[in-house]
């Protein structure tokens, strides 16, 4: 059966099949609301090409048209973005995870998920569906990368983890099911990962199609698709990507984002090691303002994605709401992972999505959860602050 058979025998003729030219413009808008994190972006995206190369059709559905019964699930990488370009994988590794996920819930997958708007884990679901002739639903758990299994909005809406299996570029496989515990999930898949050497793929998150309404973020994808077009047709236009970006967000999810500051990386503050104690990528970068914001210091924290902005030591953003570095120039994203000394880029400021700033989202992954000890203030608010405070 094609992916086409099972769109007609869902009633579904509203679909959009995906080629080179998309899944490029998707995984770069993704990379740039992935918030520093998500990976490398080629490995999806050359999966990807590959999948397209070998005559496979990648088609992605709306949510809203999927039945109620089926069942769905993420694809996806875990662990430390800097292992990931080390330990690249092969097609075999998902399709591993997802028969042995297949085999556990006695059920076939008819559709993949993006786990989160990131580099690489947009664009597997992608791949994976097209390798196996699924389509991809225009969803995500986050609208942005985060660092930890459990920070979604499936988790903080009663869709769980749990099972999920793990593998890694050996095929060692493991099945992790704690039921409706997803703190321990993660806990079991990051020391999983980190015992494959820092980087595992999983198969994650399944629920049904009525799930998948209730809970995600829906039509996610096509936000990463409008912003990395925004961002290739500057390029063409010789125009400034970043207000290309900031004018794509305003139309197609109509709030409010912001650039607030250009400078160059002055230091970068790494806990070494933390990608195979931790499992994640951990630290701080010092970023010296240049052009209109010349004498002003802007400082990030970041655990694989960026999780908050202060400048002149006054916080401008927190986890969950986005925080984006990109180029001044071509608006390619600057990654936690690739980041070096003197790199210049735009920081960018974007709220996140509603479904992300409830109370236990903000308890799953606001700034209390990694440590900081202040509360989560929306980042229209800061901004606000800030202009009552020039005035």
């Amino acid at each position: 059966m094609s992916v086409y058979d099972i769109l007609k025998d869902w009633g579904i003729s509203n679909y959009r099949v995906i080629d080179k030219k998309a899944i490029e413009e998707i995984t770069l808008g993704a990379s740039i609301l992935a918030t520093g994190g998500g990976g490398d972006p080629e490995i999806g995206l050359l999966w990807a090409y590959k999948v397209l190369d070998e005559g496979k059709d990648i088609v992605m559905i709306d949510p809203m048209d999927i039945p109620d019964d089926i069942l769905v699930a993420s694809p996806a990488c875990l662990g430390a973005a800097l292992v990931l370009t080390e330990k690249p994988p092969n097609e075999d590794v998902l399709n591993k995870a997802i028969e042995t996920l297949e085999t556990y819930m006695g059920k076939k997958l008819q559709a993949t998920i993006p786990l989160e708007c990131g580099g690489v884990n947009s664009t597997v679901a992608y791949a994976v569906a097209g390798e196996l002739g699924l389509p991809v639903i225009d969803v995500d758990g986050m609208n942005r990368a985060f660092p930890e299994l459990q920070m979604t909005s499936w988790a903080t809406s009663g869709v769980h983890a749990s099972p999920t299996v793990s593998t890694d570029d050996r095929m060692n496989t493991t099945v992790i099911d704690t039921q409706d515990d997803d703190l321990m999930a993660e806990s079991i898949a990051r020391k999983v990962a980190m015992s494959y050497g820092g980087i595992s793929w999983v198969a994650t998150y399944t629920m049904t199609g009525a799930d998948v309404k209730r809970t995600s973020i829906l039509n996610s994808q096509s936000i990463a698709w409008d912003v990395g077009k925004a961002v290739l047709e500057a390029r063409k236009g010789h125009n400034d990507p970043v207000e290309q970006i900031l004018e794509s967000i305003k139309n197609t999810r109509n709030i409010e984002s912001f650039r607030v500051f250009n400078g160059k990386i002055v230091d970068i503050q790494r806990e070494f090691g933390g990608e195979m104690n931790k499992g994640f990528s951990l630290g701080k970068v010092i970023m010296e303002g240049i052009g209109d914001y010349k004498g002003q210091t802007a400082e990030l924290d970041f655990q694989n994605e960026w999780l908050n902005l202060r400048v002149n030591s006054e916080l401008k953003c927190v986890t969950p709401d986005l925080i984006a570095i990109v180029d001044i120039e071509t608006g390619e994203p600057i990654r936690t992972d690739i980041m070096k000394y003197g790199y210049r880029g735009s920081i960018i400021l974007i709220s996140a999505h509603e479904r992300m700033k409830t109370e236990k989202g903000l308890e799953a992954f606001g700034p209390r959860y990694f440590g900081y000890d202040f509360d989560y203030v929306p980042v229209e608010k800061l901004m606000e602050k800030q202009k009552q405070e020039a005035k």
